[in-house]
């Protein structure tokens, strides 16, 4: 991927305009020097404002961007001594990508919102948010979102919009198929679910699932195999074992026996192919994230029910994903404090439950959870429940703080399995652990 080296946010200085009495207009006889030197001498000099520069995954015009840059102007008007300006940057490789430019070019945002497991890469120019937020903000977030903000025992990223896995079913074909309304508990319970929802006849298929960009889902399903990505301090690989190559055989098998939609046998964006399905009525279960509720459940002719995504060895276990914000520790102590105010307004219970309710995302903040709007949504809508209950049983992600890199280089090899079943899975994590150990070793 190309880094783009222009900067994505333009540096301006706010001028003050000071009218004076008696400019050219004015008769030459008349002398209104000692006049206007008074007023200029008692007007209060007008404060310049503290500007913030906030680089977001989003842009502000639609979507999700839409709703935070509502969020911003809402700060700005309550807080009129400074200026937080948002400005998208092309999505989480995006402003990693500008945000290295910037270091190199001396010219970094204020505010940053980065893919949580990029802390590790992050960590030596993020401040200490603990110096600049509310600690009962800090206290308050959930603390399954808060397993990838902190660094050496340093709260140095603040949760935003965060996501997990999750398994959506169809409930009318689950009923139909005489099958647990609950759904499956485990990976070999999936593979059987699949087979009893399978209906060739109908063009149906029992289950579909792919890795995403960054192999997301795969580390999600080895996690919940028990295994890891990489040892404690990131400094070897840990996957290559049967516990990071079980779910790479488990959707060969289903593929082969066409229980399973492989969503790599087209050329159409894997995410998009299974949702159109699933809303079709032609996949019965589908392994998506979280951020993808309101859609599924708002689009269907049917009744979508969701389930704690499967595990296999008794322990339920899996990723967190989505964002969370950091400061720029070189930023002025001014910008700092007013950046961490910002934090802090973002985790209001209002802005929290506001936003939940309109992306889907997860709420960040415990006190969120409690308040009579939110609860009352959950009653309406269990299905978001069960999401916010996995929180307990969220991951880690690696520190490695070349993960971008081995994430890159594991999703081609987890996608050329799918591609082509007939490729020993063992070999295939293998062969991605190899090169990822290769990334680590080049870059301590």
């Amino acid at each position: 991927m190309k880094i783009n080296l222009k900067n994505a946010v333009a540096m301006g200085l706010l001028a003050t305009v000071i009218g004076v009495t008696g400019c050219s207009k004015e008769s030459p006889s008349t002398d209104n020097s000692q006049d206007g030197a008074a007023q200029n001498a008692s007007a209060p000099e007008a404060k310049e404002k503290v500007k913030v520069d906030f680089w977001s995954i989003w842009d502000p015009s639609q979507g999700n961007g839409k709703l935070m840059a509502d969020a911003v102007k809402k700060f700005n008007d309550a807080n009129p001594d400074v200026e937080v300006v948002m400005s998208g940057q092309g999505g989480y490789d995006g402003v990693a990508e500008k945000l290295e430019a910037a270091l190199v070019a001396k010219n970094t945002p204020v505010i940053a919102q980065i893919e949580e497991s990029f802390l590790g890469r992050y960590n030596p120019i993020a401040a200490d948010l603990s110096k600049y937020m509310s600690q009962s903000t800090i206290d308050n977030y959930i603390e399954g979102l808060t397993r990838s903000s902190f660094a050496d025992g340093v709260f140095k990223a603040a949760p935003m919009n965060r996501s997990t896995p999750i398994l959506y079913m169809n409930a009318d074909l689950v009923k139909a198929a005489g099958l647990d309304p609950a759904g499956p508990k485990t990976w070999t319970e999936l593979q059987e679910y699949a087979k009893k929802l399978t209906d060739p006849a109908k063009g149906i298929y029992g289950f579909s699932g792919y890795w995403d960009s960054d192999a997301w889902y795969w580390e999600s399903a080895v996690y919940s195999y028990g295994g890891e990505m990489v040892n404690k301090d990131g400094s070897q690989v840990a996957f290559d074992n049967e516990k990071g190559s079980s779910i790479v055989k488990l959707f060969q098998d289903m593929i082969k026996d066409k229980t399973m939609l492989n969503a790599y046998s087209a050329q159409e964006n894997q995410s998009d192919l299974i949702k159109q399905n699933f809303l079709d009525g032609k996949v019965a279960m589908d392994f998506d994230s979280i951020g993808s509720m309101g859609q599924l459940i708002n689009n269907t002719k049917f009744n979508v029910s969701v389930a704690y995504q499967p595990q296999e060895g008794g322990k339920n276990s899996m990723v967190t994903g989505g964002a969370n914000a950091i400061i720029i520790d070189k930023a002025t102590e001014e910008q700092k404090k007013a950046a961490g105010k910002f934090l802090d307004f973002l985790s209001q219970d209002e802005n929290v439950v506001s936003f939940f309710e309109q992306t889907g995302y997860l709420p960040t903040t415990k006190s969120a959870l409690e308040t009579p709007e939110l609860k009352k949504w959950l009653q309406e809508k269990p299905q978001f429940k069960v999401a916010i209950d996995q929180l307990q049983f969220a991951h880690s992600r690696p520190w490695s703080k070349n993960w971008k890199a081995i994430y890159t280089s594991n999703v081609e090899f987890m996608k050329s399995a799918l591609i082509d079943t007939s490729k020993d899975p063992k070999q295939v994590v293998h062969d991605a652990a190899v090169a990822a150990q290769k990334i680590i070793d080049e870059n301590k």
